[in-house]
């Protein structure tokens, strides 16, 4: 019975801070406000949520499990190459590709880190960034225990990492010669200089 309603009292307080977060962006998520829209104590939430940071968890790796999923990535019959292209190819569907997404893209970015960085566009891009390597790591490690890995997990996530935010950083240059159509073979010749076969 305590299992089912503690699992009650976490989904109010997600759907409390989803609730806010629709009507103000993650700004509105602070752990007083989601405590007031939940009718609890803050000490209260902070026994399900101890720090804001898994507080955005609760709100952003739902979303993120919606856009990256594991694919074939354990499924030994495909090719390492084509199982960790598959899902790195997730972080470009083809509404990513059209200029208007890629802006909207480098307008997180701009309010994580640019002149108008907001405190809020700063964790939220952080905490996806964290969930974001954390999911490519789970994929490396997978292809690490079957052996496929040329380099330490490590620094082939970190390799990566930089090619993909390299060819966001392509897709919204001006002037670049680098097109959407060029995003699959550049994701291909990363996925082949850390793997084998």
């Amino acid at each position: 019975m305590r299992s089912v309603m503690t699992a009650e009292r976490r989904e109010q307080i997600v759907q409390a801070a989803r609730a806010l977060a629709a009507e103000g962006g993650l700004e509105a998520v602070s752990v007083r406000s989601v405590a007031r829209r939940a009718g609890i104590g803050a000490t209260t939430l902070r026994h399900y949520f101890p720090t804001q940071c898994d507080l955005y968890d609760a709100l952003l790796g739902p979303a993120l499990d919606r856009m990256l999923s594991d694919l074939r990535i354990g499924d030994r019959r495909v090719a390492p190459r084509r199982r960790l292209l598959e899902c790195l190819m997730q972080f470009f569907p083809p509404d990513f590709l059209r200029p208007e997404t890629t802006a909207l893209w480098f307008t997180s970015y701009a309010t994580a880190v640019g002149p108008t960085a907001t405190a809020s566009g700063t964790r939220t891009l952080a905490r996806l960034a964290a969930l974001t390597r954390a999911r490519i790591d789970g994929w490396m490690r997978q292809l690490e225990e079957e052996g496929a890995l040329l380099d330490d997990r490590e620094g082939a996530l970190r390799f990566v990492l930089s090619v993909l935010d390299g060819i966001c950083v392509q897709l919204i240059t001006p002037g670049t010669v680098f097109t959407p159509e060029d995003v699959e073979p550049t994701v291909a010749r990363c996925v082949g200089a850390i793997l084998r076969g």
